[in-house]
């Protein structure tokens, strides 16, 4: 093995480039290596295999003056190469504890926890158990997101060679960012990989209530002798039955009262209207009949919600998903007309008809269904005001949550049935005089509006908000797949977009 170099001069550059070269080094230093953030130099983290001694403070080829991770350290240890720390968490509090702040090596392995990076401290993977950094020793940070942090950061701070994951989304339409970036600048990621986990499925709509029934309209009364005349009987005349009643106003109009006798007041009186405009049944003529009232015209069906957009908002850090529209209630119908009132008879003892049937109550319109909630997205990187450059990295964005199924509208409540007309008094009371006609049928109330889907959730590599740049030399990003969007029986969501940044203009 050859001793780890820190090449000073345009000689020394040379000379350890020539011997990377020959060697096939994969972690030689490059020439933007030197002078990293966190007070360490790049080219001693990147010369390879340990070296033979420790000069220039390097502890075989890596800085004594460190803290240093390994999964079989502890968190109560003291940090060096052999009392390492446990956790990254408490490697970050003890360097930063220090000042300068100290830089932290983190050996391979798979360390569940979320890191809030500090000011100054940066971050070194892939050391491999030797201490040797290596392409196949892999640095997993697996957390909940945000997974890594990096919030009012404003001195050099940054995280290499480290791969960045974080688990799916739970919670109804929330998103999965594996790195949040907030009011910073002077951050940088090298090396690295982002896998943010899938967005979670947006929350379904409700279905809409069901509307108010109609009540049926009232029977019309009999017909009877209305004369105080000898050998006659003086009854009370019979009036129309009452209209049907509805939870939504849309009543029944009351029948027609009866004709009495030949006279002046032989014809049977008009049914009343229904709340609407129904018109009500004329009345019968001397002897006739009346007539039916009209039926009410049926509520009319509610407008479907807008289906959502392939993407939401970002209010922040925080991703606002595209939740549908919210349906329209279903119209009321229309109450029945009442029916007309029988005519009066010919016969002495002034006869009267029977009176007519009330108008059924129209029924009431469905609820709204309610609107999909939008799939949240899944972030690879996701900068809010601040400045971040990302250097020989790649980054994946995950699948985004499918949007939320949008509710069904209410089905509309069915209308009252129209009143009979009163029925037939018999020929010693009614005797000649016509029959009140029945009240018409309350219409039906119009089914509700469907809710619209939610819009599939988004997949982006980056994403930048407010005042925010990213530089990525040599990096690959990557959307994944968008979400589906949430089926409607009325307008469905889009689906998800997929794409390499949301906002973002590269430098």
């Amino acid at each position: 093995m050859l001793p780890a170099m820190r090449c000073t001069g345009f000689i020394a550059v040379m000379v350890s480039v020539m011997v990377c070269a020959a060697l096939g080094a994969a972690g030689c230093a490059h020439g933007d290596d030197h002078g990293g953030p966190g007070g360490v130099d790049a080219s001693v983290v990147d010369a390879g295999s340990p070296g033979t001694g420790d000069a220039g403070g390097a502890c075989d080829g890596l800085p004594c003056d460190a803290i240093y991770v390994a999964p079989t350290g502890a968190d109560g240890a003291a940090g060096t190469k052999d009392a390492p720390i446990k956790t990254i968490a408490a490697a970050i509090t003890a360097a930063a504890a220090a000042t300068p702040a100290k830089a932290v090596f983190v050996q391979a392995g798979a360390y569940a926890e979320a890191v809030h990076m500090h000011p100054g401290v940066t971050i070194y993977g892939g050391f491999d158990a030797s201490w040797t950094r290596a392409d196949t020793a892999t640095t997993e940070i697996t957390a909940a997101s945000p997974a890594v942090t990096f919030d009012a950061i404003t001195t050099p701070t940054a995280l290499d060679h480290v791969t960045v994951k974080t688990t799916d989304a739970v919670q109804r339409g929330t998103s999965s960012i594996a790195v949040l970036v907030t009011g910073s600048m002077m951050v940088e990621l090298r090396g690295v990989t982002l896998l943010p986990g899938a967005g979670a499925t947006g929350s379904d709509g409700s279905t809409g209530g069901t509307g108010g029934i109609g009540i049926a309209g009232a029977i019309g009364a009999k017909g009877v002798e209305h004369s105080d005349s000898f050998g006659c009987d003086n009854n009370p005349l019979p009036v129309g039955g009452g209209g049907g009643g509805s939870s939504c106003g849309r009543d029944g109009g009351a029948g027609g009262n009866p004709g009495i006798g030949d006279g002046t007041v032989g014809i049977g009186a008009t049914g009343a209207l229904g709340v609407g405009g129904t018109s009500g049944g004329p009345g019968g003529a001397t002897t006739r009949p009346g007539t039916a009232g009209g039926n009410g015209a049926n509520g009319v069906a509610g407008a479907p919600g807008s289906g959502g957009a392939e993407a939401g908002e970002l209010a922040g850090a925080i991703y606002m998903p595209a939740a549908g529209g919210l349906g329209a209630a279903g119209g009321n119908a229309n109450g029945g007309g009442g029916g007309g009132g029988g005519g009066g008879g010919s016969n002495l003892c002034d006869s009267s008809g029977s009176s007519g049937g009330g108008g059924g109550g129209g029924g009431c319109g469905g609820g709204p269904g309610t609107a999909g909630g939008g799939g949240g997205g899944s972030f690879g990187l996701v900068a809010v005001g601040s400045s971040v450059a990302v250097k020989g990295s790649k980054i994946t964005a995950g699948s985004g949550g499918a949007g939320g199924r949008g509710g069904d509208g209410g089905t509309g409540g069915g209308g009252g049935a129209g009143g009979l007309g009163g029925p037939y008094g018999g020929s010693g009371d009614q005797d000649d005089g016509g029959n009140g006609a029945g009240g018409g049928r309350g219409g039906d109330g119009g089914l509700g509006g469907a809710g619209g889907g939610g819009g599939g959730g988004p997949s982006a590599a980056t994403v930048c908000v407010g005042a925010a740049t990213i530089t990525i030399p040599q990096t690959t990003l990557a959307g994944g797949t968008g979400g589906a969007g949430g089926v409607s029986s009325g307008n469905p969501g889009a689906p998800g977009l997929s794409t390499r940044t949301i906002g973002c203009a590269f430098f």
